[in-house]
């Protein structure tokens, strides 16, 4: 049976006299793969950054498992100006701990490709937009987490990085992920159920963005 990850209970927020979200309950459960929509400014980064314990709700409370170890991309760039790719992605860890592994290796050469030696000797300030996203989702994809909260991964990604990132967490079915995208195919390859956060209101559905539609 599958275990909770995190556990909305009537939570609440508000920014000035808007209410983005009024007493909303929710969870995730391992290995669930939930796809996140609704209109620009109605509260679904807000959500994700409540579940992410990057912000705290008005009202209501989250709970976590303790054992639960969670990754957050969010849109904006947090990450100091001073550092290197590789300080960003595999912080202090020596180049043998993570170069023999077969499974940092194919994430490093499916966002980066063959540049992925080089670049990770850049400065991260010189990298473009699409270049910070990918070393923002490489950083998550190396790291033994259990849920993935993905707010507009896609973003700045070509058509080949979307496929390879869709591909990736198929093949990761321990993996639960919540992910807030535009893109409707990335919905439908990843995800299985659908939040639609309305009215302060989060809908829950079964499937992904296609099947929402129909409902």
């Amino acid at each position: 049976m599958a275990r909770n990850l995190i556990s909305a209970e009537a939570i609440s927020k508000r920014f000035g006299i808007k209410p983005l979200l009024e007493e909303v309950s929710l969870g995730v459960l391992e290995s669930q793969r939930i796809g996140v929509v609704g209109r620009n400014g109605g509260g679904k980064s807000t959500l994700l950054r409540i579940l992410a314990g990057e912000e705290v709700p008005d009202s209501g409370r989250v709970t976590r498992a303790n054992w639960a170890k969670v990754g957050f991309l969010q849109q904006s760039d947090l990450v100091h100006s001073k550092s290197s790719v590789r300080d960003v992605v595999v912080g202090s860890k020596k180049t043998h701990e993570w170069a023999s592994d077969a499974g940092v290796r194919a994430i490093f050469g499916g966002l980066f490709g063959g540049l992925s030696g080089e670049i990770l000797d850049r400065p991260y300030s010189s990298l473009s937009g699409g270049e910070r996203r990918r070393v923002g989702i490489a950083k998550l994809l190396i790291e033994p987490l259990d849920l993935l909260l993905l707010d507009e991964p896609t973003n700045h990604l070509d058509v080949e990085g979307v496929a390879w990132l869709a591909e990736h967490l198929r093949k990761r079915r321990e993996l639960a992920v919540v992910v807030i995208t535009h893109d409707r195919w990335f919905l439908d390859e990843v995800s299985d159920r659908t939040w639609e956060v309305v009215n302060g209101k989060v809908e829950e559905y079964d499937g992904g963005y296609s099947a929402y539609v129909l409902a």
